[in-house]
């Protein structure tokens, strides 16, 4: 599949662009991008010509670091439905883990890992294809815009402890390290933001579970319609959608899916998965997003997962993490 990148994304250069007197449109069409398509909020462009757009927007605004500049234009649908599911996540590592999940939606031109190591947790930027080209403005941008959210989500005077970038030391290395508030690294192995693990934990101020939700749904719909070749995207899509009913069977989701049984299973297999595995992911995940909402009792939350009873959903619930539903839910409080 070629790589490609969410219209949105490329919306914050013409932002920039505009904002310094640049027309924007001109050096999008100059490399191969039509700007209309800034307007569809599910078109993609290509990474090879995002790469050359970004090259020609540093050229064009003398701006060694117009990553960062392109980054002050963020807003939440930068990023599509992952924004918001970010901001209304309940921890930052739940907004971390959103990123890791979602993060082929706004380019799969990169895979996002987080690597947790004693005191430290990096949210890496890694390159699954070799052979793809990105430009040093797109990491700077990338980087800036988790920074932005982690700001927006736990105060201006958040900073990571270290941050490394593939390119060469800019002459604007100086501005980079100010706007991060932290050392910088350069020619690393990848782009990279280090951050304290301990502050994976701590509740986001912009915490909302109902949002998260149903911006998770949004997440997984379109990770559905844009890699039909990805049956584990489609499959949770599925699941997601058929889950309150409690109609949930492999045969069932074989059949929305247009696979025989057999098929499923082999290429689930092939993903390193199975129906059981992801049926068992997707529950978990959806409860804990659950409980976080009091308004939902802890019997709806059962039926919202496809459970008969209210003490299937709890085995399964103390399974998972050890304790009651109910337990669980008092420890947030």
């Amino acid at each position: 599949m070629q790589a490609s990148t969410i219209s949105s994304w490329a919306l914050v250069i013409a932002r920039a662009l505009t904002a310094q007197g640049i027309d924007s449109h001109a050096l999008f069409r100059q490399n191969g991008l039509d700007p209309a398509t800034l307007k569809d909020s599910n078109a993609r462009y290509p990474v090879s010509s995002m790469t050359r757009l970004w090259q020609a927007a540093v050229a064009a605004s003398g701006d060694p670091c117009f990553g960062l500049t392109a980054a002050d234009h963020w807003h939440p649908t930068s990023l599509h439905a992952l924004g918001y599911a970010w901001l209304a996540s309940h921890t930052l590592r739940e907004a971390f883990e959103r990123a890791v999940r979602y993060g082929r939606l706004v380019s799969n031109a990169t895979q996002l890992a987080l690597v947790e190591r004693g005191e430290e947790a990096q949210l890496v930027f890694m390159r699954p294809h070799a052979d793809t080209v990105t430009a040093d403005a797109a990491s700077q941008a990338a980087l800036a815009l988790i920074v932005h959210l982690t700001r927006a989500s736990c105060g201006s005077d958040f900073h990571p402890r270290r941050v490394c970038l593939r390119q060469a030391k800019p002459a604007c290395a100086p501005r980079l390290r100010a706007f991060f508030h932290a050392p910088v690294e350069f020619q690393s192995r990848d782009d990279a933001l280090v951050f304290a693990t301990s502050a994976l934990p701590a509740p986001l101020a912009t915490a909302n579970a109902a949002l998260a939700q149903a911006n998770d749904r949004v997440a997984v719909q379109y990770l559905a319609r844009f890699d039909r070749q990805d049956v584990t995207a489609r499959l949770r899509a599925h699941l997601l959608e058929s889950l309150p009913s409690g109609a949930v069977s492999e045969a069932a989701a074989a059949q929305s899916l247009r696979l025989s049984r057999r098929s499923l299973q082999r290429r689930l297999q092939d993903a390193g998965t199975s129906f059981t595995q992801l049926l068992e992911a997707t529950r978990r995940e959806l409860a804990l997003q659950y409980l976080k909402d009091s308004s939902v009792s802890v019997s709806e939350v059962a039926y919202l997962l496809g459970f008969s009873e209210v003490a299937n959903f709890t085995r399964a619930f103390r399974r998972w993490q050890g304790v009651a539903p109910r337990e669980y839910r008092q420890s947030l409080a």
